[in-house]
């Protein structure tokens, strides 16, 4: 049974970086995984988790903001949560380069939607063969207006209205 105090404990948002380390430790998966999604876990205490055997653990630890880069990007050969990896905005863009080829539409999807993704990956994301990637860079708001008004003329219906609804699409 889930330990009812830790859960009280992990709800707060003032739980220290110290009080989450020591969580980080807990037999039950549920209580590490709010661990690696609480806004104040640590660096150290994340770096950690990346390790953990669980995958849940490790997607919030994939998608947390103070994950550090060295670890957003041993995690990005982890196939369980590349995708995760890949809409973290600290992933380093050589990174997400590399990910932008890859078979699974989710990792691409993560990247297109990414705020910090290059003009040169979105531009070849937007022309991607699955539809619902071309959506999601239609949904990116750093996207070029180049690209946005090609979306906003894209054979899906889907894409279109997608990029109908991007702010930044010209009328």
């Amino acid at each position: 049974m889930m330990n009812i105090e830790a859960l009280a404990i992990l709800q707060d948002e003032n739980t220290s970086a110290e009080t989450l380390d020591q969580l980080s430790t807990d037999e039950d998966q549920f209580i590490r995984a709010r661990v690696a999604a609480h806004g104040n876990a640590s660096s150290e205490t994340l770096v950690k988790l990346s390790k953990d055997p669980s995958e849940l653990v490790r997607e919030f630890v994939a998608e947390h903001l103070n994950t550090p880069v060295e670890t957003l990007v041993e995690l990005s050969d982890d196939i369980l949560v590349v995708s995760w990896v890949a809409g973290n905005p600290n992933t380093p863009l050589e990174v997400l380069e590399k990910l932008s080829d890859n078979r699974d539409e989710f990792v691409r999807i993560s990247i297109s939607v990414n705020p910090n993704i290059s003009n040169e990956v979105l531009d070849k994301l937007s022309k991607d063969e699955d539809e619902n990637v071309r959506a999601a860079v239609a949904k990116n708001h750093n996207a070029p207006v180049e690209i946005l008004a090609r979306l906003s003329k894209d054979e899906n219906e889907s894409v279109r209205e997608v990029a109908a609804e991007n702010p930044n699409t010209p009328s």
